[in-house]
Parts: C-alpha cells; sequence; structure tokens
C-alpha cells in the first residue's frame, strides 16, 4: 500500500487558492484524489482547506470555487452548509493595549533549544491582537460537524505563552477542530489569540509556514507539499526577494531535508515568478484568487511533467488506484 502526507501551508486567502490551484492539478495529472491522504498537515491557511478535504469538498470543486465555475452537486451542497460569511476588515483595528503579548518569548524564540525562531519572538513583542476569529470556528464546524475528522488530520498552531508548537489531533490537548482551525489561524497582532483549557494559542505559522517536519519519521512512501510562502529555487533568497519568504524558503528547505533523509519522496509545490506577479503584498485581498488558482494549477501542472518528478507522480497514480474505494 502506497502511503501519502499532505503539507498545507499558511499564508492568508492567496494560500487557500493556490492550495486549491495544486489539489486540482494533482489529481488532473495522477488521477489522485487528496482527501484520501493518510495524513494532512495544515497550518493557518492550510488548517481551513485540510477541514475542507476532510468534509469531502474534493479537488476540481476547490478549483471551481475560486475560478468561478458551476460545482459538483456534492460540493455545492457542503458549501451551501456554511453560513457565516468571511468578512474580516482589510487593516486590523488598533489594539487596546500595546503591551506585548509575552515578552518571555523573545529569548525562547532566538535563544531556545533548536533552531532560532524569530517570528515566534516577534510574536510575544506585539500586543495581542483584538479582532474576534470566530468566524474561522463557525465556518470550519459548519463545513465539518464532526468533532474531529476520521483520518489523521494534524492542525498547527503554537502556545503563545511557552512559544511551543501545538498539534491538535496529535498532541494530547481537547479541542474540536472548529477551535483548532481557529487558534491556527489566530495571527498574532491582528487577531485575538485563542483560550482552551488555560493556554492562548496562536497562528501555527510563526512556528513555521508549513510544519513539514512533522512527517519526518511516519515512514511514508511520498509527502506532498503545497506552500504558498515560499518560493521556487531563484526566487528564494535575500535580498533579491522579501525577507519573510527567504527565511520561510530556507525552513521549507531543513523540512525537506530531513524527510529525504529518512527515504521518504517528496513533492514540493511552491509558487513560481508567474504565480508572484499576481499576488501583490496583501494575502488577504480575495481580488486574485481566482487567477492564483488558476495560474498555480498550471505551474503545477507543469511540475509535474519534469522528468524529476517521475517518481511522485508514479507513487500518487499507485495510491489513486488503490484508494478509489476510500473516496468520502
Amino acid at each position: 500500500m502506497i502511503t501519502v502526507g499532505l503539507v498545507l501551508s499558511a499564508g492568508g486567502m492567496h494560500a487557500a487558492a493556490h492550495h486549491a490551484g495544486v489539489l486540482s492539478a494533482l489529481t488532473e495529472a495522477t488521477g489522485w484524489d487528496p482527501r484520501t491522504a493518510d495524513v494532512i498537515v495544515g497550518t493557518s491557511a492550510g488548517a481551513t482547506s485540510a477541514i475542507t478535504l476532510r468534509a469531502g469538498f474534493g479537488a476540481a470543486d476547490q478549483a471551481n470555487y475560486y475560478i468561478g465555475r458551476p460545482l459538483s452537486p456534492d460540493g455545492q451542497a457542503l458549501v451551501d452548509r456554511v453560513t457565516t460569511p468571511y468578512d474580516l476588515p482589510a487593516t486590523p483595528p488598533r489594539p487596546e493595549s500595546l503591551r506585548p503579548a509575552n515578552p518571555l518569548l523573545v529569548a525562547r524564540g532566538m535563544f531556545g533549544r533548536g533552531r532560532p525562531r524569530p517570528v515566534v519572538a516577534l510574536a510575544g513583542l506585539l500586543p495581542e491582537g483584538t479582532l474576534d476569529g470566530t468566524l474561522f470556528r463557525e465556518r470550519a464546524e459548519q463545513f465539518h460537524p464532526a468533532r474531529w475528522p476520521d483520518r489523521p488530520t494534524w492542525i498547527c498552531a503554537v502556545d503563545l505563552d511557552s512559544g511551543r508548537r501545538v498539534v491538535f489531533g496529535r498532541d494530547d490537548v481537547d479541542a474540536d477542530i472548529g477551535t483548532a482551525v481557529q487558534a491556527s489561524c489566530a495571527v498574532p497582532g491582528f487577531l485575538r489569540p485563542v483560550e482552551s483549557v488555560g493556554h492562548r494559542y496562536v497562528d501555527g505559522g510563526i512556528h513555521s509556514t508549513t510544519n513539514a517536519d512533522l512527517l519526518t519519521t511516519l515512514g511514508l512512501d511520498l509527502v506532498v507539499v503545497s506552500s504558498s510562502m515560499t518560493a521556487v529555487r531563484g526566487l528564494d533568497t535575500w535580498p533579491g526577494g522579501p525577507l519573510g519568504r527567504a527565511w520561510h524558503s530556507r525552513t521549507l528547505v531543513r523540512e525537506v531535508e530531513a524527510i529525504r533523509r529518512r527515504g521518504t519522496a517528496i513533492l514540493v509545490l511552491e509558487p513560481t515568478a508567474a504565480d508572484l506577479a499576481l499576488r501583490g503584498t496583501d494575502n488577504l485581498d480575495p481580488s486574485s484568487n481566482g487567477e492564483v488558482c488558476e495560474t498555480t494549477r498550471i505551474s503545477t501542472l507543469a511540475r509535474l511533467a519534469h522528468p524529476a518528478s517521475v517518481r511522485a507522480r508514479g507513487l500518487l497514480a499507485t495510491a489513486a488506484a488503490q484508494d478509489r474505494d476510500l473516496v468520502p
């Protein structure tokens, strides 16, 4: 049996459109249905995409949703369940207090064990966000009414008090899917931290926008990474590009190297120059989502056609053949 892990990154609304384009291309090129992934790791926007997959929202419908094409009857029925509007303001409101959320994270993020995590340190210096992110919880619960998906689904957040990554669905943390998604999407300084069982949780992207390292030791045959906040080689360095993109790209490189050392095949699907040209600097701007999705679909098909992707393509085709009976 071929086992496949799927990683869906952070990155705002553009990430969700990016994931839809990637997933649609994977199905188109190989027949593999991402709903059957043996484990899905979702961070922030990737957490919302993960839950739509586990609810049964297929890859073609995800792309059609962003491009504006008709959905399948099953896909439309899922979308019709969501009644909470996505109405976040374009700019965050002024914080109620300028007091840092947790200054101790500066030391923990920069001088703690392991690789420095400057984004964790920054999250500690920012004031707590004041905007209510309940819409993420409500929309997740409307899409996926069950407390948690039947198949392994790991949603990443960060404990604002300790600075440690928390993986809902894997760690011994009592939370339902709505709480997990809201926590994973709680951008520091913008959205209010999610309080649950005495802890404050914020966006898992401050630890890593991908968190692909979680799949290193599982012994999977293939890991597919859809990464929206990094870029293909040549566009992933600083000062040639944004410092944040370079940092996130380097983090992903480390995660990929760790997975490969274990003998697992890995397919990383990142924005190309054409993809990045559409996006601008505001990840929350929905106006280009359709173009982002379609351009990502095309660039992913090109990547899958490259000889370097032969092994991954073959594994996905084999997985598709064995998993057809498991589609929700």
